[in-house]
């Protein structure tokens, strides 16, 4: 495992149009955000909204406040550092009957703890051999633990 300290930053959001929070997410990772999600909160007098929370490298956290200011209608934002703990990665290509995907393989010590394939390569596979995205998907994982 590795340690290391990051920023998450949030804030309530109780009236921007849903549509904007497809080109907020972009905006947000383009400056360098590690993470951002969405949760749907019950707000004072009653009112849905969303908790929008952000993990950040701590030296990004002004850009990525700066980014929600210009692009919500929050009025506040709160941050707070975090430890958090993630497992050593490393990215590899396997060969699948489909094609090439680039797969994500999570450490804990030295035994492999997770494999995750790239979304990306697997939905661009499934779609050329108009198969299912999980047969893809499942694939990957198969060949990368070398079953």
């Amino acid at each position: 495992m590795v340690k290391d300290n990051i920023t998450v930053i949030e804030t309530n959001i109780d009236d921007l149009l849903p549509l904007s929070y497809e080109s907020l997410f972009e905006k947000l990772l383009k400056k360098g955000a590690l993470d951002v999600c969405i949760i749907p909160v019950q707000m004072k007098k009653t009112r849905p909204g969303v908790l929008l929370t952000v993990l950040s490298k701590n030296e990004l956290v002004e850009k990525i406040i700066s980014v929600i200011f210009k692009e919500t209608s929050t009025f506040g934002i709160r941050y707070y550092q975090v430890t958090r703990y993630k497992l050593k990665r490393k990215i590899k290509s396997v060969k699948t009957r489909y094609g090439t995907i680039r797969v994500k393989i999570g450490y804990l010590g030295n035994k492999v703890n997770t494999i995750s394939p790239e979304y990306e390569d697997c939905k661009r596979l499934a779609d050329k051999f108009k198969i299912s995205l999980r047969r893809v998907y499942e694939e990957a994982k198969f060949v990368c633990a070398g079953r």
